[in-house]
């Protein structure tokens, strides 16, 4: 910002070029109108501090004024730094304004004094944080003290980004999971009415917000059998040529990631995959829902050998069959079979405002029922995405290095992030250590490349605390352009805050906020302290 230059005072320093650091003042949400937020999804008054009981303002300001009293009294029992000059004061660090519903953020910088003529502004208050976005409250911004709002579609519908998806990123226990409960809760209520599909839930923690909004949350096992083949109804507007096609290519999908988790670090074969299409085609010519007890069925029977396979030959095909039949066998008569082997028993809604797709039965140390869980689970995720309903959905990968470790799972999350304009879905993953990207998709392989696809292209990136190796792989790999500033404040950043970078512009730290009653429902730190 330029100044212009005007007779200044003797005496006086002029700022001639710079930036101001300003310290806004707010009032913080109430307890009561945290709860209306929770219950609203939107904050449906600016204004707060109009509404301030008198009482509470002249409170406020009284603290303010007693604790620069007591700045100015500290300044003056203080030693002078050497570093500035004893006539330039510096700006205090307002940590009794924050207990008397003040923001406490205020920058250790030199205090320059200037009247509204020399700073060629029209009004002292254009600091003021109006929200970038419309959209449900998130929280507050830590840099201009206003209301922070956001839907996931705002950015594209004012030409800020040029896709709706975005992901996440934190150590543990920095807030991410608590914010991602916060804005999936919100953009489920009026005016936006989004539905949430959360794809894997490891540890319960979604089931419980799921039950606390009428959402459902879907469980299998002891007799519960969702079947990861079963296209469900054709809905009513989808031709039915074109929807075949869609389910043929969601079976072979769902076929290929579920072989990928029992086989990880294999790479497919083609002529079991002809097999595979040449087996799911031969459903469709029954008008039968495939299962994965049925299709070993067909596998062991004479059909390899008979059936036209191009490319393959008798004997290739029952090569090729007898090695499918040694891969899917645990889902149906070894330690895996009881959750995805036969026809679903379960319902799904896909007009619920959320639906947790749960993985929590596997224990930590069962790798391989996990990625079997994540890859089964996700299939269901992609027909409900392929419905094409007219509703918009918030797709929400809560365990993100579960998701990039299968490589035929990141072939689907990156087709349905580019073709999220025409299912009408944003996609959201929540990463821990960007680091740990290396133990699965090593730099320069091409699973690696597809990831960093899927960070870089979404538009809407949400930074917490990083480590130094989780920074070193944002800085170098993932975010080429992120700034000295933006570095710090990613260092420095205070619990629940987060550095929110939305397209090119759009850059601030925000804190999330929630009500007591939401708080217990999202938090899952509980126990960390010990």
């Amino acid at each position: 910002m330029s100044i212009r230059d005007h007779d200044a005072p003797h005496g006086e320093t002029v700022l001639r070029a710079g930036s101001y650091g300003c310290a806004p003042v707010m009032p913080l949400l109430s307890v009561r109108e945290l709860a209306r937020v929770d219950a609203d999804g939107i904050l449906a008054h600016e204004g707060m501090a109009a509404r301030l009981p008198a009482r509470r303002r002249r409170r406020a300001e009284r603290l303010a004024t007693h604790d620069l009293k007591t700045w100015e009294q500290e300044q003056q029992r203080a030693e002078p730094d050497t570093h500035v000059a004893a006539d330039t004061p510096t700006l205090p660090v307002r940590r009794r304004i924050l207990r008397s519903g003040l923001t406490g953020y205020a920058p250790r910088v030199p205090w320059h004094g200037a009247s509204m003529p020399q700073a060629g502004l029209l009004d002292p208050f254009t600091v003021s944080g109006h929200p970038p976005f419309d959209g449900p409250l998130i929280g507050r911004s830590l840099l201009t003290g206003g209301v922070w709002r956001y839907d996931a579609w705002q950015p594209y519908q004012q030409g800020v980004a040029t896709s709706v998806n975005g992901w996440v990123a934190g150590l543990m226990g920095s807030g991410k999971s608590l914010m991602l409960k916060a804005f999936a809760t919100r953009e489920t209520t009026m005016p936006w009415n989004r539905r949430i599909i959360i794809e894997g839930d490891p540890k319960g923690e979604w089931a419980r917000v799921a039950n606390a909004i009428g959402g459902q949350v879907v469980r299998v096992g002891r007799g519960a059998y969702l079947n990861p083949l079963d296209p469900g109804p054709r809905p009513a507007m989808r031709d039915a040529r074109d929807w075949r096609g869609d389910v043929l290519a969601m079976q072979r999908d769902a076929l290929a990631s579920i072989g990928r988790a029992l086989r990880p670090g294999t790479p497919s074969d083609p002529r079991e995959q002809a097999v595979l299409s040449a087996a799911m085609l031969d459903h469709h010519s029954r008008d039968t829902t495939p299962t994965i007890a049925g299709l070993l069925d067909l596998l062991q029977s004479e059909w390899p050998e008979r059936a036209t396979i191009r490319g393959l030959d008798a004997g290739q095909a029952r090569g090729a069959a007898n090695r499918l039949l040694l891969l899917y066998d645990p889902l149906v008569h070894g330690a895996e079979a009881g959750a995805f082997e036969h026809e679903s028993t379960i319902g799904i809604d896909p007009a619920s405002p959320m639906i947790v797709f749960d993985t929590g039965s596997v224990t930590e140390s069962n790798e391989l029922r996990k990625r079997l869980y994540m890859a089964a689970m996700s299939a269901n995720v992609e027909r409900l995405c392929a419905q094409r309903d007219g509703r918009y959905r918030i797709v929400i990968g809560e365990e993100g290095h579960q998701l990039l470790a299968n490589p035929e799972l990141v072939k689907r999350w990156d087709w349905r992030m580019r073709m999220s304009g025409e299912l009408g879905v944003s996609n959201w993953i929540l990463l821990h250590e960007l680091a740990d990207l290396d133990k699965f998709a090593p730099p320069g392989s091409q699973t690696r490349i597809m990831i960093r696809g899927i960070l870089t292209l979404s538009d809407t990136q949400v930074i917490y605390r990083q480590s130094a190796a989780g920074l070193k792989s944002l800085d170098g790999e993932f975010i080429p352009d992120l700034t000295d500033d933006e570095r710090t404040a990613i260092r420095t950043m205070p619990a629940y805050g987060a550095l929110w970078r939305v397209g090119g512009t759009i850059r601030d730290v925000v804190r999330v906020a929630v009500s007591p009653a939401a708080y217990e429902t999202f938090n899952t730190d509980e126990h960390r302290g010990g």
